[in-house]
């Protein structure tokens, strides 16, 4: 299925809807669980075939601790502002599920 024929638009139209769309979600969980948006950025890359791929990724300040969350965006299996609240939500997921307090002077990213 071509970009154009799945109604996505392309990857650059469609990673700006995302990254609006994310951007507000993101926000939004860091208001409610405490935590700072320190960043949220998307890299156009090709793949091992050529195909394009884009990838989200997102550092927020979260319990003491730098967590980078990463995830694939393109080629979409959901409208852009769907994907983008999915992304928010496994975020939010891992950032509860998988980052303790900081304990001593531990300043490694947590990778979720």
């Amino acid at each position: 299925m071509t970009d154009d024929s799945a109604g996505w638009g392309g990857p650059q139209e469609y990673k700006d809807v995302f990254l609006r769309s994310a951007r507000r979600a993101i926000q939004d969980l860091c208001e409610r669980r405490g935590s700072d948006l320190e960043s949220l950025t998307c890299e156009v890359v090709p793949d091992a075939t050529g195909d394009v791929v884009v990838a989200a990724t997102t550092v927020v300040l979260f319990r003491g601790r730098r967590c980078v969350f990463r995830q694939g965006i393109w080629p979409p299996s959901h409208p852009a502002a769907t994907r983008a609240a999915l992304y928010a939500s496994v975020l939010e997921e891992r950032l509860m599920t998988r980052v303790l307090p900081r304990l001593g002077d531990d300043a490694s990213p947590v990778d979720l």
